[in-house]
């Protein structure tokens, strides 16, 4: 027989995903912005344009589009690699590594050597969507903006018909709605402080989600051990 999870246990995972979500929100903003059209996070911008560049004879920034798809994908790779190898750890483990690559980008952009700068924020984002929320049955806290747009509608469809859950759709509704508010957020920043302060609040914000989640998992122990779903 299991014991209850202690009170608002469920309601964390959620907070996390949704705060990760709006940070690569904020970081697709101010890539979109400070590179002339590439993302951070989102891959399937990034793929669009590649091709596009190479239709166009634009070398140049389809070389720029395969290095941060590149990036992008190492990062998912090392964080798969901790997320298996980490188990109830793996959350701090990833988001510490994420602190790590905004730390050298925040450092590398006050040199500003341009687009170089960026290359470990792709590679934490690709971290980042190693590890999943599965809240109230709704895979949130990723980068993939259109899969949560499409579970959303999937969600609402299966409420009408008493297959699903009010929940489950506003899961979905909620980290579409922080990644547009952390887009908002890092447009903001960038255009009023520069990219190299940008980055290091984004850096800020993830240090403070390890620290949470250090202190949930020494605390709480495996009631938190399945925030970085497998």
């Amino acid at each position: 027989m299991t014991s209850d999870p202690p009170p608002g246990t469920r309601l964390r995972p959620l907070i996390f995903a949704t705060l990760a979500t709006l940070i690569a929100g904020f970081v697709d903003a101010v890539g979109y912005a400070y590179l002339g059209g590439l993302f951070l996070s989102f891959m399937s911008g990034n793929s669009t344009r590649l091709g596009i560049s190479l239709a166009s004879g634009q070398f140049l920034a389809a070389v720029h589009a395969a290095i941060v798809i590149g990036c992008f994908v190492v990062g998912a790779l090392i964080g798969t690699l901790i997320a298996d190898a980490a188990a109830r750890w793996k959350l701090v483990l990833i988001l510490a590594v994420e602190v790590v690559l905004f730390t050298l980008a925040a450092a590398l952009a006050q040199r500003d050597i341009g687009f170089t700068a960026l290359l470990p924020v792709a590679v934490a984002m690709g971290l980042q969507n190693a590890v999943h929320q599965l809240i109230a049955g709704a895979d949130v806290g990723k980068s993939f903006v259109t899969g949560a747009l499409f579970g959303m509608g999937q969600a609402l469809a299966r409420r009408l018909t008493g297959r699903g859950s009010t929940a489950e759709a506003a899961s979905y509704a909620l980290s579409w709605s922080a990644f547009v508010i952390g887009a908002l957020v890092g447009a903001l920043m960038l255009a009023g402080m520069g990219l190299a302060t940008a980055l290091a609040i984004a850096g800020g914000q993830l240090a403070v989600l390890v620290a949470v989640a250090f202190a949930f998992n020494r605390h709480l122990g495996p009631a938190v051990a399945d925030y970085g779903g497998d």
